[in-house]
């Protein structure tokens, strides 16, 4: 029986200047990315409207509208409020880069930029991007069993006399205290591994955000272990 193959990441890249587009297709194809190109604002909003992509790599100066307004487009849209965007731009200005922050980039990188840093970062988001996404994952799935504790607690209540529903609210008590025990680890072991991934970035910005988050949902998995 033929395994299906993992799925690899798509980047849309994203600049006016066909050469830069032809060096970074290179180089994020030959890491086995899947890629897709895109010179100008609209036409990246087009391709957003056609396909799903793990992460654009935004070229900040281009005619017509720049990587700033398209940036914003893209947040502007909750179904892609956890895109990853990072700026590619030679302005190195520190005006520049908190600019691109503000309007939502998870990175930015000055040109020219050294290679197996710009794949580093990108490596960086797309780590990040699965894990928040299986968190999601988690968290609606607990949504789900809570209501179903819930409906069958109800339902049990409503078949079995006083005698036996302390015995049955003691079963449903212990078996939700070790369902919620499991997904304290699943939590936890996610935290550690995007701490690792936080770690990488050098803007400390994104770092104090992403403590600041951390730190919350560290609360949350302490809580879950004393349950």
């Amino acid at each position: 029986m033929n395994k299906s193959l993992p799925v690899s990441p798509v980047i849309l890249l994203v600049d006016d200047n066909p050469h830069n587009l032809q060096v970074l297709g290179k180089l994020l194809y030959d890491e086995n990315y899947m890629i897709e190109f895109a010179v100008n604002g609209e036409a990246t909003l087009e391709w957003l409207k056609k396909r799903r992509f793990d992460l654009i790599l935004l070229d900040l100066n281009m005619p017509g509208m720049n990587g700033f307004e398209v940036c914003k487009r893209i947040r502007s849209d909750k179904k892609m409020n956890n895109l990853p965007v990072i700026f590619l731009s030679a302005e190195s200005e520190r005006e520049s880069i908190l600019k691109g922050f503000e309007v939502g980039a998870q990175d930015y990188v000055t040109k020219p930029f050294d290679n197996r840093e710009l794949l580093a970062r990108v490596k960086t988001q797309l780590d990040l991007k699965s894990k928040t996404e299986n968190l999601e994952k988690i968290n609606e799935w607990l949504g789900k069993k809570i209501d179903n504790w819930l409906k069958l607690s109800l339902t049990k209540q409503e078949k079995t006399d006083g005698s036996d529903l302390s015995v049955k609210i003691m079963e449903f008590d212990k078996n939700q205290s070790i369902l919620l025990k499991d997904i304290y680890l699943e939590l936890d072991t996610a935290l550690q591994e995007m701490e690792k991934l936080i770690g990488k970035s050098k803007h400390p910005d994104i770092m104090n955000q992403a403590k600041e988050i951390i730190r919350r949902m560290s609360d949350i998995t302490n809580k879950l272990k004393m349950l």
